[in-house]
């Protein structure tokens, strides 16, 4: 047999894998705070523990737990979208509900939408969650039945002149206040505030042993304050009602990240139930070819509005009383002169669905949502590219690359599932659904090249939105 030479003499092939990527963020998780530990489950050890349907939760917990009450509401959905999952955590009503959350975040970071079972409903602590919300990629639910809510007018702070004692703890006389453990209260003064307390600060009742008097903590939870010192002058104290509601104190922060979902009920869990539908809607699974076909059911992009939602019955209240909550006026969008831009299900023509779906700015939850997956696609995607090649250059050809491979590939998902409209130009044709228009490197400092940082990149596209009221003039001729 003639003797053969290997290949490698001519032809060298080498072969690698290119597989440094990073985690792909799942959006398809609704996190669920609840009080009550379950040993070996669920816990102050194990903080959070996942679940598919009804009869995983039922394995853990009893029907009787607000828990399992709020989870059949999500898997009550059979919308027939994406896998949904849901994450039961516990949080020690005991902790201050900021440390608690922190700590369930670090045990498990690996959720997007955030609610609670109905203990925290129209309280301090559901407040301070929508406040931790807006600072994170998180959507937070929380439902609300304060009955302000149903008033477009704001409900004013409660305020009188109080007296203090120096003593261990300090007691607060107000005459006939309206305050309850946990209630917010701020106090100022003409003179000195007796030492532990300060002007403006908020604090929070500890305890309010009779109808006159009360001590005051600096954290919910915390051990009430002692006073020391001298005071001098006349003080006040200030129960902030933040206009009458949860929904109120969303809106008049302008909060994006969080929602309100009113109804009169407390056994409603119209929150987790909104939320479960969201965590379906699957933007990744979408097909690009068909979004380019005119499919406007290519992808998952969805709106809350006209979403039925199983096992929350409707609200029995008049049209005047659902624009009070939602500031939803017909013929003209929402006005948050006229309401409180909160959530509600109604029924409209037999059929019982959400109404609007919004946010507390008066934007909507599926704008919210878009805003955080291409944002975290993108972060991902772009990582991807810089981790699998040996470098990108620091020219315009390495930029077009970085955008070809980083940021296309999102934009024509985001495209695919529905979320980027198209656009058509002056003759009928349809024009590229998005722009990407990085700097030139000529125009970057000497100091960015020097330190490596790229060129901006500016990335436009028109978000496709949904219609939400429709106007039909009929014109009849003879």
């Amino acid at each position: 047999m003639a003797r053969q030479l290997p290949y490698s003499r001519v032809i060298d092939v080498i072969v690698s894998f290119k597989d440094r990527f990073p985690t792909i963020r799942a959006t398809n998780t609704v996190l669920l705070l609840q009080p009550v530990a379950k040993a070996g489950k669920v816990d102050a050890t194990i903080r959070t523990k996942v679940y598919y349907d009804a009869d995983e939760v039922a394995s853990d917990f009893s029907p009787t737990d607000e828990a399992y009450k709020a989870a059949l509401r999500l898997f009550q959905r059979t919308d027939g979208v994406g896998v949904r999952q849901l994450k039961i955590a516990y949080r020690n009503p005991a902790n201050a509900i900021l440390s608690e959350i922190d700590a369930i975040t670090a045990y498990d970071p690996n959720w997007l939408f955030l609610t609670h079972t109905k203990e925290l409903n129209d309280t301090a602590d559901q407040r301070a969650l929508s406040d931790w919300a807006e600072a994170r990629d998180v959507i937070f639910g929380g439902d609300s039945n304060d009955i302000d809510t149903e008033s477009a007018a704001a409900v004013p702070d409660d305020t009188a002149t109080v007296t203090m004692t120096i003593a261990s703890p300090g007691v607060v006389t107000w005459t006939a206040h309206p305050l309850a453990v946990d209630d917010p209260v701020v106090f100022t003064t003409t003179g000195v505030l007796p030492t532990g307390l300060t002007a403006w600060v908020t604090y929070f009742v500890k305890t309010a042993p009779t109808a006159n008097t009360f001590t005051v903590t600096d954290v919910v939870g915390g051990s009430a304050i002692v006073t020391t010192g001298t005071q001098s002058g006349t003080h006040t104290a200030t129960k902030p009602n933040y206009g009458g509601s949860f929904a109120e104190y969303l809106e008049s922060r302008q909060y994006e990240h969080s929602a309100a979902f009113y109804h009169t009920s407390a056994d409603a869990y119209a929150a987790i139930s909104a939320l479960g539908y969201a965590a379906g809607r699957n933007f990744d699974n979408a097909n690009f070819a068909e979004a380019r076909a005119g499919r406007i059911d290519s992808g998952q992009a969805y709106s809350m509005k006209f979403v039925s939602m199983p096992g929350v019955p409707a609200l029995e209240k008049t049209s005047a009383v659902v624009q009070a909550i939602t500031g939803f006026v017909p013929s003209s969008g929402l006005d948050k002169s006229q309401g409180h831009l909160a959530n509600a299900v109604v029924n409209i023509g037999g059929e019982v669905f959400l109404v609007e779906g919004t946010v507390g700015s008066g934007a909507f939850i599926d704008e919210t949502h878009f805003a955080i997956w291409v944002k975290w696609r993108l972060q991902e995607q772009i990582l991807g590219v810089l981790l699998n090649n040996a470098r990108i250059p620091y020219d315009n050809n390495g930029v077009a690359f970085l955008c070809q491979a980083g940021i296309v590939p999102v934009m024509n998902i985001a495209q695919a599932a529905g979320l980027i409209a198209d656009t058509i130009d002056d003759e009928g044709k349809y024009r590229r659904a998005y722009e990407i228009a990085p700097a030139r490197v000529e125009d970057q400092t000497v100091a960015r090249r020097r330190q490596r940082i790229g060129p901006p990149i500016t990335v436009r596209f028109r978000y496709a939105g949904a219609i939400h009221y429709v106007t039909v003039n009929v014109i009849v001729t003879f």
